[in-house]
């Protein structure tokens, strides 16, 4: 860096800002804190991260949209991940039934997702970040950039 009149852009990244010391807020010019999805982003997300096939019956995602408010962008993928698991784990709990050795070329397809396995998985997940969020606030009101909204 000390070579080069190039700019230099950085960008830094937090989920605990309050516990930057006073020397790293003074270089940080704009703090912007990233609020939690709200409706239309999360649904974009279990969109992605759990797509309808056409030959299955479509996912529930307005009942997960209404089900995660207060979580974060990480904890949506945590519980598509839990949701996803769910056939794998029916599929595990079948074959551990069963006394003989499956070979693997007949072994059974793992199924789909069902609107059981969105259930198990909200009863299985919950929101990290609403913990903080009093202290986030208190931290954007007293050190964060406010001429973006």
């Amino acid at each position: 860096l000390n070579r080069t009149d190039e700019l230099v852009f950085v960008f830094a990244a937090t989920n605990l800002p309050w516990e930057l010391d006073a020397a790293m807020l003074r270089r940080l010019e704009k703090r912007i804190l990233v609020p939690l999805p709200e409706a239309e982003a999360r649904c974009g997300m279990f969109e992605d991260l759990l797509p309808s096939l056409p030959e299955e019956a479509p996912l529930p995602y307005d009942l997960l949209v209404e089900k995660t408010e207060g979580f974060s962008g990480s904890d949506i993928r945590l519980l598509c991940k839990e949701a996803a698991m769910q056939p794998l784990r029916r599929l595990m709990a079948e074959l551990d039934k069963r006394e003989e050795l499956v070979p693997e070329d007949e072994l059974p397809n793992v199924g789909p997702i069902t609107v059981t396995d969105i259930e198990v998985a909200l009863k299985n997940t919950r929101p990290s970040a609403h913990l903080h969020a009093p202290r986030y606030d208190k931290f954007n009101s007293d050190y964060g950039s406010h001429a973006l909204q």
